[in-house]
């Protein structure tokens, strides 16, 4: 049953931090251009992304491998130049809980734990939204980071 409960909240969560992600991706684009036009930005994007659902896969299908592996490619994409579009303290704060929360995911995923790997996803999804949302509301000339 407990099982089941975990299962459930994580197919929601995860697929509400999809469905958030992708209205955040569409908005502010003219209609044409909603495809990926092939910039490293949206490359990178889809690559946050698709390692993200292979979370989230792995957990609802109990591959403690396949949860253990994007959570390492995710926590490997964390680390490159790309990701670090700015370098305040708190941007860079923000980064370093989210790769503490992979850790939790990595952690629970070599215990076989999805209790606690579904927790650390959930986790990891909030902040990803809390960061998106700051910097999709970042007035230019100014840094919500501080």
């Amino acid at each position: 049953m407990k099982s089941n409960l975990v299962r459930t909240l994580v197919f929601v969560f995860g697929l509400f931090g999809f469905l958030v992600f992708g209205v955040i991706q569409l908005q502010g684009k003219p209609q044409q251009t909603q495809k990926s036009n092939g910039s490293d930005l949206d490359s990178f994007m889809q690559l946050k992304l698709e390692h993200s659902k292979e979370i989230l896969e792995g957990l609802v299908t109990e591959d403690y491998e396949m949860v253990a592996k994007g959570a390492q490619s995710l926590t490997a994409l964390s680390l490159e130049s790309a990701w670090n579009v700015y370098t305040t303290t708190t941007y860079l704060q923000q980064s370093s809980d989210f790769r503490r929360s992979l850790q939790v995911v990595k952690d629970a995923a070599k215990e076989k734990n999805v209790d606690r790997a579904a927790l650390g996803y959930v986790n990891l999804t909030v902040q990803c939204l809390e960061c998106h949302r700051f910097l999709r509301n970042r007035v230019p000339g100014t840094d919500p980071f501080q």
